[in-house]
């Protein structure tokens, strides 16, 4: 492995008591089950992949020194090589054209340094994803802002900013933005002149995390313009899976249909850049499923941890073993997270943090994925 911070670029949900009592030995029998210990050594799909956890930036303590320790400490333990580390600036409402960062939700500039540096000296590789977030409750994705040339200019900002912590901390991988499915077509040029500014401040590899399906008919994976300007197609990946309960199989069959519709665009379209999913997560929730992104306004209080576990497990299935699929950010890991009985994303606790564990310490897992290999990279 070269220097951390050197330019790289089944059993079926219904039974559920198999994830229960005694954690470890009842994930193994699931793992075992839907035929998966790390990749299988038949398998012979050698391609590299990256193994993240994404470390977000919620409140601006959470990069602070002791629990950057604790967010480092605990993603090497768990099997982690790479993480992404996600800041976030803020607008008012959906409809504002003003992105600012927020004292009390935005980790400083020194705390995120600080968190690179740790994770670069216990050997994990860190993807840097700033995103930007509205104070009035709407999902990035919703965003409209009345002004979107001045609402451009802010986000340039931001980026330039964060693209200059990025190259001065040796980041191994920046990702441009997350989910701003307005702008993609519609500022079109303007994305290319981003990115071009970009790599003229940061000499690594660049991607753009964009939605898994489109918004009130804006964005989505398919709908950005300028992949061929970047190293990686990011995709958020909350695709959605199943609307009632049903086995690994049926899940894997779930999954192969979206990742048939990912190649079948890609070759489309003739992008040889390979595909990150640069965020992926389950709430411990019945409608995990169904509605992985968004919690149910119905339902939202009721709690599913062994659900959760079996979406992590048919991940690690065929999904994983994907050659043309080259890493995993999951959404989101926080140590700190110790109700093994809530309906967050954290695995942290429940039973689908041993099914993390296992997969990402497999001894035949994917090699890790450097990403001085990245397609296209300068």
């Amino acid at each position: 492995m070269s220097a951390p911070n050197s330019r790289r670029v089944s059993s079926p949900l219904g039974r559920r008591t198999l994830l229960t009592g005694a954690a470890v030995t009842a994930v193994g029998a699931a793992l075992t089950a839907c035929g998966f210990a790390g990749v299988s050594r038949r398998d012979p799909t050698d391609a590299p992949f990256m193994h993240g956890l994404t470390l977000a930036g919620l409140t601006g303590t959470d990069f602070a020194e002791q629990r950057a320790g604790r967010l480092v400490e605990s993603s090497a333990a768990a099997g982690a090589d790479w993480v992404s580390i996600a800041p976030g600036w803020y607008q008012e409402t959906r409809d504002a054209s003003r992105i600012r960062p927020d004292p009390t939700r935005t980790p400083p500039d020194d705390d995120i340094l600080g968190l690179i540096d740790r994770a670069h000296a216990a050997g994990i590789r860190v993807m840097l994803k700033p995103f930007v977030d509205s104070n009035d409750g709407a999902w990035r994705g919703g965003i409209r802002p009345a002004d979107p040339t001045a609402w451009f200019a802010d986000l340039t900002s931001m980026t330039h900013r964060y693209a200059d912590v990025a190259e001065s901390s040796g980041v191994d991988l920046f990702c441009l933005g997350t989910d701003l499915g307005f702008s993609e077509a519609a500022l079109a040029t303007e994305w290319r002149s981003l990115i071009a500014d970009v790599r003229r401040r940061f000499s690594g590899p660049l991607t753009y995390a964009a939605s898994h399906a489109a918004s009130s008919g804006l964005g989505g994976y398919a709908e950005v313009p300028f992949w061929d300007d970047l190293d990686f197609i990011g995709i958020n990946a909350y695709f959605p899976l199943a609307d009632r309960l049903i086995s690994h199989a049926q899940l894997a069959d779930a999954w192969n249909v979206w990742l048939e519709e990912i190649e079948k665009w890609r070759a489309d379209r003739k992008l040889d850049r390979p595909v990150i999913f640069t965020e992926l997560g389950y709430r411990s929730a019945s409608t995990a499923a169904t509605q992985p992104r968004v919690a149910d306004p119905v339902k939202p209080h009721e709690v599913d941890p062994d659900l959760q576990a079996n979406l992590y497990t048919a991940f690690f299935g065929l999904p994983y073993r994907q050659e043309a699929l080259q890493g995993v950010f999951w959404w989101r890991w926080d140590p700190d997270s110790t109700n093994g009985q809530d309906s967050t994303f954290a695995p942290n606790g429940k039973p689908a943090e041993a099914v993390l564990r296992r997969a990402y310490t497999a001894a035949a897992r994917r090699p890790s994925h450097p990403a001085s290999g990245a397609a296209g990279s300068p």
